[in-house]
């Protein structure tokens, strides 16, 4: 998975939630579910953006970009 391609997984699921909750409430616990499927997006993000970071001194581009969709890979 591509940077990109998580980004609109993460504005989808967005959306997702927010219909959810507004059709449901907050209290639902559907809306929890697709709030930690958020958050698991969220958080590989968080995770690829620090490690594009740290490689980006030391390894190249194509190095880099095979490493992280390697690891967005699911």
């Amino acid at each position: 998975m591509k940077w990109q391609e998580l980004e609109d997984c993460i504005e989808e699921k967005r959306k997702e939630l927010n219909d959810l909750a507004n059709e449901v409430g907050l209290k639902d616990r559907r809306v929890l579910l697709k709030s930690m499927e958020l958050d698991r997006l969220l958080n590989k993000y968080s995770d690829w953006k620090c490690s594009y970071r740290r490689h980006t001194i030391t390894n190249s581009s194509q190095m880099q970009e095979e490493q992280h969709e390697l690891v967005l890979s699911y």
